[in-house]
C-alpha cells in the first residue's frame, strides 16, 4: 500500500500499488486534470517523489505543481 497522503495524521489515505499506478497514469485531458481527490493526491505524490530522486528540477517540480493544484482547485469552483 502506498500512503498518498504521508503527512496526514487522522486520516491517512493509502491505494495499492496497481491503484496507484493507473491513477498517475491518467491523461484523458491531460496529466494536471484529476477526476478525483485519489487521483490528484496521487499525482502530487507521484511529482514530489520525483523532485525528491532528482527526476524533475525544483522550476520544472513547481510548474507541474501549479498547474495541477489550480487544474484540481478550479474543478471545485
Amino acid at each position: 500500500m502506498i500512503c498518498i497522503t504521508p503527512n496526514s495524521l487522522e486520516k491517512p489515505l493509502e491505494v495499492s500499488q496497481e491503484e496507484y499506478d493507473k491513477l498517475v497514469q491518467m491523461k484523458e485531458r491531460g496529466w494536471s486534470h484529476c477526476n478525483s481527490k485519489e487521483e490528484f493526491l496521487a499525482k502530487l505524490h507521484y511529482l514530489r517523489g520525483g523532485l525528491t530522486q532528482g527526476k524533475i528540477n525544483e522550476i520544472e517540480f513547481l510548474e507541474k505543481e501549479k498547474k495541477l493544484v489550480i487544474n484540481h482547485w478550479n474543478k471545485g469552483s
